[in-house]
């Protein structure tokens, strides 16, 4: 997997003007690093930034003096992991799920020039040794002016598959050796001065897919923005750099032998909003936004009807809300946030008074789409609940 830094200090230093003209400019940006892979903040101090990226990708925020105070706040924000010296790793795991955290291993210069670099190799041992079990990932990192070149690389892959099992990231300057990385199931972290253009994101993704294994053609698992899968299609080179280009689903037609674009006829477009590659960049993953149906025999899904999660409750909810209906309950009573007060009040007592199960279902739910009223109100979203139990899941043990 991909992995993008976004060092907020660099940015607002090389590109002052558009950041100062254009306050959403860096937003901006990590929308469109957010088709291709996770993004990774350095330098950031800013909470509603770091939110507002998280709404966006799934971000890690890169810490060098981290706090407990601070790591519980930005997980509560939405940040998966948060990458940390390895120096710091066993204090913080005192307090944090190794699940959240990601070692930071810097290669100092003075063993990176070692001939032979056989100090580096007990050093990295020490560290893995000691490190291991309080962490779930491992970033390898080094001076960013320090000019390594690829059979270091690759020497320090070799001791690294040598000492341990977990994850690795690998700081990646300037995309110089993202294919070895991935080649070796090493993840890269993008590193860069400047702001890579979308033409430029789009070579780097395009480069690591493999498509001669399967006569120029990928599988493509197509999957909505709610984790239900849709369909399976191909994707050739050509179908791949249009669909990232034009930000929709579009495909290679065995039949036709040409490109195909999702709803072109029958007027059910995909709007595209991330894709993956498998661990052999043999098989993509498109996670698309889905108007109508999917499949050409009017299903939703060409695996079976569309499944009704708390997802599609809220957005209904949020549509009544904003779009209100004379006819609709929750158009009334969310015009009122003191009835729906009560009304979760008046619910929350018949579920502790249940009388059976099946009544206790029935009163859960009553509960559960008042709650959901009050939230979709107050735009608080469903993932703002799972970014809080995410935290607590992980905060001190």
């Amino acid at each position: 997997m991909l992995n993008f830094e976004i060092n907020i200090g660099k940015i607002k230093s090389n590109y002052k003007n558009q950041v100062k003209n254009d306050e959403n400019f860096i937003i901006n940006y990590a929308r469109r690093i957010s088709y291709f892979g996770n993004i990774v903040l350095s330098n950031c101090t800013s909470n509603s930034l770091i939110k507002e990226i998280c709404n966006i990708a799934e971000c890690h925020l890169m810490m060098s003096s981290p706090k407990f105070e601070t790591i519980k706040s930005v997980l509560q924000m939405g940040v998966k992991k948060v990458i940390i010296p390895e120096k710091d790793i066993k204090f913080i795991s005192q307090k944090f799920s190794k699940n959240v955290i990601i070692a930071r291993i810097t290669l100092q210069k003075e063993l990176l020039l070692n001939n032979e670099l056989i100090d580096l190799k007990e050093h990295l041992k020490v560290i893995f040794d000691r490190v291991d079990p309080y962490c779930s990932e491992f970033l390898i990192d080094y001076d960013k002016d320090l000019d390594i070149d690829e059979s270091t690389v690759l020497t320090v892959l070799d001791f690294l598959s040598d000492t341990g099992k977990l994850p690795l990231i690998f700081l990646d300057s300037d995309n110089k050796f993202t294919k070895i990385l991935e080649k070796r199931g090493v993840d890269p972290l993008i590193s860069s001065q400047d702001i890579y253009e979308e033409k430029e994101l789009i070579r780097i993704f395009m480069s690591l897919i493999d498509f001669q294994k399967q006569e120029g053609l990928v599988p493509t698992i197509v999957q909505d923005e709610h984790n239900q899968i849709l369909m399976l299609a191909f994707s050739s080179q050509d179908s791949l750099t249009q669909a990232l280009i034009q930000k929709k689903g579009i495909y290679y037609s065995r039949s036709r032998k040409s490109i195909w674009i999702k709803g072109e006829t029958s007027g059910n477009h995909q709007t595209l909003n991330q894709v993956k590659y498998d661990c052999d960049q043999d098989a993509l993953l498109f996670i698309v936004h889905q108007e109508g149906v999917a499949c050409h025999l009017q299903r939703y899904s060409c695996f079976g009807n569309k499944e009704f999660k708390l997802s599609d409750l809220y957005d209904i909810l949020q549509d009544r809300i904003i779009n209100p209906a004379s006819n609709s309950y929750t158009s009334k009573i969310s015009k009122n946030e003191s009835l729906i007060i009560e009304k979760i009040k008046e619910e929350s007592n018949e579920v502790i008074n249940y009388t059976n199960d099946e009544n206790l279902v029935w009163e859960i739910a009553d509960l559960l789409y008042f709650i959901m009223v009050l939230m979709a109100k107050k735009d608080i979203k469903l993932q703002d609940i799972l970014n809080e139990l995410w935290s607590r899941r992980n905060y001190d043990n």
